[in-house]
């Protein structure tokens, strides 16, 4: 199942699909035309909440610069960072 956003945009995987047990995102973008000619880059970033609804630590932010969670499984896994929107650029999500 694809989902496109705009931003501030949110969904609720849990109400979209229900017993998920692993997705990907992806960030792709197209510069537009009227671009003043300076590159974009756009970052996933993914935050590990505990009970309380606060990140549990700072290892448990995972982005292009902390590849991995740090739980045994490395239940989220960020697989490159994409630079140009061309391509992939992908997160793991367990």
């Amino acid at each position: 199942m694809g989902i496109s956003l705009s931003k501030g945009q949110r969904i609720s995987l849990e109400k979209a699909s229900p017993g998920l047990k692993a997705a990907f995102v992806g960030l792709g973008w197209d510069v537009k035309k009227v671009d003043t000619g300076n590159d974009y880059d756009l970052d996933v970033s993914v935050f590990l909440l505990g009970e309380n609804e606060k990140l549990i630590s700072d290892n448990h932010l995972v982005f292009y610069n902390n590849l991995k969670s740090p739980d045994p499984d490395h239940s989220v896994e960020h697989m490159g960072d994409n630079l140009t929107g061309e391509g992939k650029g992908m997160t793991k999500l367990f």
